[in-house]
């Protein structure tokens, strides 16, 4: 075999089989940071916030009112197109600008935007008015202490970049009562939306993985909703 159909071989193996690999230790990392679960135990009172997921992205639930904080305050009803307050709670969610503004569907999945997703992305909060988790949602419950809720509430305005005290809307959302807002950090592979959750539920005290890059290593060891 000639030197340069030896190389062209090596080079096609090597494109090949270096995802393979690159992705099986990535989640064998994932999966190994289950071992490293803290031990934890709701308290009697407090606040029931959920995390719900869709099978690949994960958002933090929590009531719109509670624990002190009024959601409306800083996601007021000029950001969402129809009346908000009917809602009684609001999902959080943090995630690449490109893909979260301009995938609505998996049917608008384009190679570009989520190449450029894991790579390196903006980043945006998006925020949705919306019920009460119910059993039969993919969501899962964890009650929080007072101190505990507002670190999650200092967590998600820290994530938020503020002109003045309010938040820079990026886009309209899905829907009439969702919308996009400018988000500090970047994403990347190792900065993902399920790491920004299972960081929230952390600061809660929740029993979540020190690194969740998929969306059930977040949910893997909360309860499921009773009713």
């Amino acid at each position: 075999m000639l030197p340069a159909m030896r190389f062209l071989i090596r080079a096609i193996l090597i494109l090949v089989c270096l995802p393979l690999v690159a992705l099986a230790v990535y989640t064998a990392a994932a999966f190994g940071t289950l071992l490293l679960v803290p031990e934890a135990s709701e308290p009697g009172d407090g606040v029931l916030i959920y995390a719900c997921d869709n099978g690949v992205h994960t958002d933090l639930i929590v009531p719109v009112v509670a624990g002190g904080t009024d959601w409306r305050v800083l996601f007021g009803q000029p950001a969402f197109i129809a009346p908000i307050e009917a809602y009684d709670h609001i999902g959080l969610g943090w995630g690449s600008r490109d893909f979260y503004i301009n995938t609505p569907t998996w049917a608008d999945l384009d190679i570009a935007t989520a190449v450029k997703s894991v790579l390196w992305d903006e980043t945006v909060l998006h925020v949705a008015y919306r019920p009460r988790p119910v059993a039969g949602e993919n969501c899962r419950p964890w009650r929080v202490d007072p101190t505990s809720y507002e670190r999650i509430t200092a967590f998600v305005q820290e994530t938020l970049r503020l002109s003045g005290e309010r938040p820079v809307q990026a886009a309209l959302g899905y829907g009439a009562r969702d919308a996009f807002f400018v988000a500090n950090g970047q994403y990347t592979i190792v900065e993902t939306c399920n790491q920004w959750t299972g960081r929230a539920l952390r600061l809660a005290g929740a029993p979540v993985a020190p690194w969740t890059p998929y969306s059930f290593l977040v949910t893997w060891n909360l309860p499921i909703i009773s009713n």
